[in-house]
Parts: C-alpha cells; structure tokens; sequence
C-alpha cells in the first residue's frame, strides 16, 4: 500500500478544510463562549441602515434580518455538522458490516427472513421515521429542555445511524455473497478455511473500495436526513422556540449547517438569499472534503478490488490436495 497518500494535494486540502473548520469552532466555544455578535443598525451619519446585510459588505458572510453575523453561526456549528455527520456515518457503516458479513455468509432460513425484513426498510425514508421519533425530544417545552444538550445529541446520531443502517447492510450482504460465488473462495472453503479465515483474508481486502464508497454515501445520507429534519423544524442538537410576545421563529441551538439551511430555505427567493447559500456552500464542502479524501485512500492506497482479484491465486493448501485439512489454523 502506497504510505504517502496523505501528501497528495486532494489529500491534504480536503483534510485541512475539516481540520481547520472543526479547530476554529472548537476554540470558539472554548475561548469566545460561542458569542454571536450582532449588528442591528448601520450608522452612516444622516442615514441608519438596517440589516439584512450582504456578504463583504458589513460583515464577510453577511448577516440576517435581525443583524446575527452568519460567520459566527458557520463557525459555531461546524463541530457539530462534521462531527455529527462522520459519527452517524461511522456508526452506521460499523453496524452495516458486523451485520451484512454474517447475512451474506449465510443467506437460508431466518438470515434469509431478516434479509428480507432489512430490505423492506430500504424504501422506508428514514427521514420520516426520525421526524416520528426525535420530534418531541428535540422540541423546547415552556419550561425549557428536559434533556441535557449531550444527551439529544447522542440520542439523534444514534437514531439517525440505526436508519440508515439496512440499505447499507443489505449492499454488504449482497457484496459478500457475490464473493463467496468466485472460483478461489469456493476452493478455499473446501479445503477447510473458516468464515472468519476468508473474511479475514480475503473478504476485507476485496470489500476495501467498497467500504470507502460506502462510508461517503452514508455521510452524504447523513447530511441529507439532517437536512431534511431541518426542512420538518427538527434541528440538530434542539428546536428553540422564543416564548410570549416577540419570541421570533423557531432556531437551532447549536446553529449546524443543515438546520441553518432549514431555518432559511424560504429566503432563497428574496433579497437575501445568501442566509441559505452561505450554509449550503459549508456543507458542499464539507462533503466533497470527505470524499476527497477517501477518493485519495483509493487512488494512491493501491486498494483497486479488481485488480486485487485479477491477482490473487487460491492457497498454498491446493498444491498439497491429500493433505488432511482440519478447518481454520
């Protein structure tokens, strides 16, 4: 494997986008407590102006009709797109493949049913089933959250992953009995290799794409159910809502991108449509930064699955075919 693929320009470029984004937000939170300025007014001597303000003009992202700077809110909630986003897609890549190996290994009787079963959730939309559940935890009562901001957190990436885990459990599956079909691995079960020899052996290295791709789809599946919530006031992190007379629309409590999106999507077809096209280049960043790098992984990692199976010869047991074989060593 090729050691210096992090120094490839796509590589690095896209890791420092997410590095930089999530260290900056950090130090935010940490040495600037989150704080959002706000500009309600423009004093330009005889005449006050009032925001919204476009990008450069008076702030460098512009704010909305409230004067909140939209550079703050990208900056606070990049932690929590990221890190979200990747904890939700590594969760539920995770349980997609403890689940989808042992289904496509056996693919009789009840593995078959729960197959199946899995596949019938594919054409659910998860998007919907979150919306069901995480609605009344997430929503702001009159006496203020009832759980802990950590506590919704985890409850929604751990929702969310769960979701989105069958239609990646049912590829796994089908890629692992598609293997298990080839000439070698049928040879190297006959001579009494284990489940776990194969997999070991020679599953992972031929699912070594695949895992990359499927890692990027589960992030962008991720992104795109966070953003659907967000679209149904189901923010990431908490729905605020402002109480009594005055209290505004409902908002984001951590100010994630999607839940930005989600907030001000309607404005798109106004005079300020920056307070969605702001949040939604971050996000397209951040996702062409993910598959930057896992497309890095590919080229300069010399993981090419066709090129690994071109190349592999059966095991060294066919060449002794009288030798007894008593399974896995």
């Amino acid at each position: 494997m090729n050691k210096k693929f992090w120094l490839q320009p796509r590589f690095l470029i896209s890791s420092l986008f997410l590095v930089v984004m999530v260290t900056a937000s950090f130090i935010h939170a940490w040495f600037f407590d989150s704080h959002i300025p706000q500009t309600p007014f423009i004093n330009l001597g005889e005449n006050v102006v009032g925001p919204p303000f476009p990008p450069f003009e008076y702030s460098i992202l512009g704010t909305d009709s409230n004067g909140v700077h939209l550079f703050y809110q990208i900056l606070q909630g990049a932690k929590y797109t990221i890190l979200g986003a990747l904890a939700i897609a590594g969760i539920s890549f995770s349980l997609a493949l403890l689940i989808g190996i042992p289904l496509g290994f056996n693919r009789r009787g009840t593995s078959k049913w729960v197959e199946h079963t899995i596949s019938v959730l594919y054409f659910v939309p998860a998007s919907i089933i979150a919306y069901q559940l995480l609605n009344p935890l997430m929503r702001e009562q009159l006496s203020g959250f009832a759980t802990s901001l950590t506590y919704r957190l985890v409850a929604e990436v751990l929702v969310i992953a769960i979701l989105l885990t069958p239609p990646a459990t049912v590829l796994i599956a089908n890629l692992t009995g598609e293997f298990l079909k080839k000439d070698y691995v049928i040879s190297s079960r006959l001579i009494g290799s284990g489940a776990w020899r194969i997999t070991r052996q020679q599953l992972f290295p031929y699912l070594k794409n695949h895992i990359l791709d499927l890692f990027s789809r589960q992030t962008i599946q991720a992104v795109l159910v966070m953003t659907h919530l967000a679209v149904f006031v189901v923010y990431f992190g908490g729905t605020g809502i402002g109480f009594g007379m005055g209290g505004g629309p409902p908002f984001p409590v951590t100010n994630e991108w999607a839940s930005l999106i989600g907030m001000k999507y309607y404005t798109i077809q106004t005079s300020a449509p920056w307070l969605v096209l702001v949040p939604l280049i971050f996000l397209l960043l951040f996702l062409l930064s993910v598959m930057g790098i896992t497309g890095s992984i590919k080229r300069h990692g010399n993981v090419d699955s066709s090129v690994k199976e071109e190349e592999q010869e059966p095991p060294q047991e066919l060449d002794r075919p009288f030798e007894r074989v008593s399974g896995d060593q």
